[in-house]
């Protein structure tokens, strides 16, 4: 499975995994578990999807240093036919970007 934005998406299958919330599109981001600043890497197992204010609490610390509980442990999903479906949009999001921004794999 292509790491990208929409599998991310797919994976955490649209929920924060710090607070469980259903935001919309708009209003979740990728979070680095482990910082960037603190070498953390762009991958399937270091990166999860997290509402704003998550990820704003959070900032640029892990989840212990910022009291929060990750609810599931990101993990590479296994191939399934769902993460196959690059025809869907997200109606929010699809008159400012396109499917490249959502297929593109992400920098690792």
């Amino acid at each position: 499975v292509t790491f990208s934005r929409r599998n991310v998406f797919k994976r955490d299958r649209y929920v924060c995994q710090y607070c469980g919330g259903q935001s919309g599109t708009d209003e979740l981001t990728i979070d680095h578990v482990v910082p960037r600043s603190q070498g953390g890497v762009s991958s399937w197992t270091n990166c999860v999807l997290a509402c704003i204010d998550c990820n704003k609490r959070k900032a640029d610390r892990t989840p212990r240093e910022a009291s929060l509980t990750l609810r599931h442990q990101p993990v590479r999903p296994t191939w399934k036919p769902v993460y196959a479906d690059h025809h869907v949009r997200l109606e929010s999001w699809s008159k400012f970007v396109s499917d490249v921004y959502w297929n593109a794999e992400l920098q690792k």
